[in-house]
């Protein structure tokens, strides 16, 4: 068995049974947050996930979580309750090549208030170390949720491994908006396809 910690996950949320193909963009978002369902998805096998590690082209990694803290369930961070705004990442990712991607935190402890979280070169080689441990290629391109997290990567990450930034989803950043997000994703994809 994979040694997962208690921050990693999946890019897998329950997917409202009335979104489609067809359901505009701007359907997307108010469509997760009305169905979001706390938990990891109970019709994804955990088992079949390690399978996939080797082939995960997207990481997207946070800072740390909560004071909620993760679903005391394998892969229950990322999961929390809607307060939580989980579903923003479910709706910026549903339908794209990032969805089913790996998520993790770049430092495990329990915090809201992000200003005393302090990261720097050791949460990012300790953050490497168990992704190559784990068998994620180093092609990958790591998505940071945040500036704080970008900031800590960016300074401290070796030549070769792709970096891109999305705001952070908090409720609490009024400046984050589905569309611009939504299409960042899509960037990040595109330019990882042309590497």
């Amino acid at each position: 068995m994979t040694k997962y910690t208690a921050v990693d996950s999946w890019l897998y949320w329950s997917i409202p049974s009335d979104l489609t193909d067809a359901t505009p963009e701007e359907a997307i978002l108010p469509l997760f947050k009305e169905n979001y369902e706390p938990g990891f998805p109970n019709d994804i096998d955990k088992a079949v996930l390690d399978q996939k590690l080797s082939a995960v082209q997207y990481v997207f990694i946070g800072l740390n979580p909560g004071d909620a803290g993760p679903l005391p369930e394998l892969f229950g961070n990322f999961h929390g309750d809607r307060k939580s705004c989980d579903y923003r990442l479910a709706a910026i990712t549903y339908g794209t090549a990032a969805w089913g991607g790996f998520i993790t935190d770049l430092e495990g402890s329990l915090e809201s208030d992000s200003s005393k979280v302090k990261v720097g070169q050791a949460n990012v080689t300790a953050l490497l170390d168990h992704l190559k441990d784990l068998g994620i290629p180093q092609s990958a391109t790591l998505i940071a949720l945040g500036s704080k997290v970008y900031k800590a990567l960016e300074g401290n990450l070796p030549a070769g491994y792709p970096l891109s930034q999305l705001m952070h989803y908090s409720g609490m950043n009024g400046h984050w908006r589905f569309e611009k997000e939504r299409k960042k994703v899509r960037q990040i994809i595109e330019a990882h396809t042309a590497l």
